[in-house]
């Protein structure tokens, strides 16, 4: 009798354990998109910290007034990310939000045109850099005809990261239109 229940416990042992291999197995075989799955999610959070950029205007030059036919500012893009990247250049009007530098209602402001120039006068809309790479570039402020004077206009500057889509460096331009005939 021991020898029989002795062997039935053995054989119930071993389909046991037939099924516990057999079952890991399909539960990789299931699992392996969810393994790739965590894998590429774990590279592109990866990634996207390795972005890093800082966008300066040069001297710290972000408050200047402009004559009628527009000024420009000396920007500086620096990629201190780890790797070679490409920046998306954008200006927007944030008049409705900005604070004016003379302590005037920001509600008076008004919309200039922004225009990125390289060093050759060439129009731009994005930059690439190599990691750790500067590049000077131009922000050309030109007023439209009919723009009101003794005004502020403020622009968000932004150069957004080709690689890692959510982040951007950003600097706010304040520019005031003077009077020519005060000039």
């Amino acid at each position: 009798m021991r020898t029989n229940s002795t062997l039935q416990k053995a054989v119930k042992f071993v389909k046991n354990c037939k099924s516990i291999f057999s079952y890991k197995k399909r539960i990789f075989q299931k699992n392996i998109f969810s393994l790739l799955f965590c894998l590429l999610l774990n590279i592109s959070f990866a990634q996207s910290g390795s972005c890093s950029a800082i966008l300066v205007v040069e001297n710290n030059g972000n408050i200047r007034s402009t004559p009628l036919d527009g000024t420009y500012y000396a920007m500086v893009l620096t990629n201190n990310g780890a790797s070679t990247d490409t920046y998306v250049l954008n200006s927007k009007n944030i008049n409705s939000s900005c604070s004016n530098s003379d302590d005037s209602p920001a509600s008076g402001n008004v919309a200039v045109n922004a225009e990125f120039i390289d060093s050759e006068k060439n129009t731009i809309s994005e930059i690439t850099l190599n990691a750790g790479q500067s590049i000077n570039f131009y922000i050309h402020i030109a007023v439209p005809i009919g723009t009101a004077v003794e005004k502020w206009s403020c622009n968000q500057i932004t150069a957004t990261s080709k690689n890692c889509s959510n982040y951007s460096a950003e600097t706010v331009l304040h520019t005031y239109i003077i009077n020519p005939v005060n000039d």
